[in-house]
């Protein structure tokens, strides 16, 4: 027999994590003439090459060096 305690060691069983959303699958752009399928994880209704621009907003504070 074991003259050592048995120690065991584990975590506590936690919950999966969430799935990932979906759109639908067999979309494709919606382009008149472009034939290019959409992922199913892409929630957009352009492929890239046909999508509006969209500008970059930067949020938060700048860091500017301290003035000497």
């Amino acid at each position: 027999m074991r003259e050592d305690p048995l120690v065991l060691r584990g975590t506590a069983v936690q919950a999966l994590p969430r799935r990932n959303r979906t759109w639908g699958e067999g979309r494709s752009c919606e382009k008149e003439g472009c034939a290019t399928r959409l992922s199913m994880y892409n929630r957009e209704k352009f492929c890239w090459a046909h999508a509006p621009v969209k500008y970059y907003s930067p949020r938060g504070r700048r860091n500017h060096p301290e003035a000497a």
